[in-house]
């Protein structure tokens, strides 16, 4: 079985969920390290949240009022 690359694996994930209509490119997080903040990944459409790189500091307690939407 040959691994995959994140990259090649992202684009398998990517096909079919609506993907090609998001911004996938910078990442989201809190801090300099980031190119996007975790309110803008909040403020993405659920689908488009599925096709982008983001950091588990956007899930914390933080956010927690954004979880399920």
């Amino acid at each position: 079985m040959k691994k995959l690359s994140r990259t090649k694996l992202k684009d398998i994930n990517g096909k079919g969920m609506g993907c090609e209509r998001c911004s996938t490119s910078g990442n989201y997080g809190d801090g300099p390290e980031y190119t996007n903040s975790c309110m803008a990944f909040w403020a993405l459409s659920p689908t488009c949240r599925n096709c982008v790189d983001v950091s588990v500091d956007c899930y914390g307690p933080d956010y927690s009022d954004y979880f399920g939407n």
